[in-house]
């Protein structure tokens, strides 16, 4: 049975470095923020720099990157911060009924810890009140939303 793993988490709470821990091979990654870095990579320019002026494709590349992984059966991971029930229901209704729908929640870090995250990118920075506006409006996953499981990572 395919899998789904729906990342839920703000920025620098761990979902990449999560990523990074598993074996790829025999699945997709649906990222927008691997899409902006791969822009501003071949621009030579940092994240924000490019943020602004591809957001949007980069948020329909995810979208595609998922569709194609279902229309192939194959495991999924949802790269982005589907931090409530509102935006995670549009994606969790784009997966066919036969694959396993586990939600992957990442607390939001102690303030020392997630600060000293969010320095170590460099060109890669949230206005202070969108990011404070990020972590009041995190919402922990529940299975009435549809999930099969919810594993939660320790930060």
């Amino acid at each position: 049975m395919p899998k789904l793993y729906m990342l839920v988490g703000v920025p620098a709470a761990g979902k990449s470095t999560w990523i990074d821990g598993h074996n790829k091979s025999a699945m997709m990654v649906a990222s927008s923020d691997a899409y902006l870095d791969r822009i501003a990579a071949n621009q030579g320019k940092t994240y924000n720099d490019v943020f602004a002026d591809n957001i949007k494709a980069a948020n329909q590349h995810a979208h595609q990157v998922a569709q194609q992984a279902f229309d192939l059966g194959l495991d999924l991971i949802w790269d982005q911060t589907n931090l409530n029930r509102k935006s995670r229901a549009p994606k969790l209704a784009m997966v066919p009924d036969h694959y396993e729908k586990i939600a992957v929640y990442f607390p939001t870090p102690d303030k020392p810890e997630h600060d000293r995250r969010l320095a170590s990118r460099p060109g890669k920075s949230i206005p202070h009140n969108i990011l404070m506006g990020m972590i009041r409006g995190l919402e922990k996953p529940t299975h009435d939303e549809g999930f099969d499981e919810i594993m939660q990572v320790s930060t």
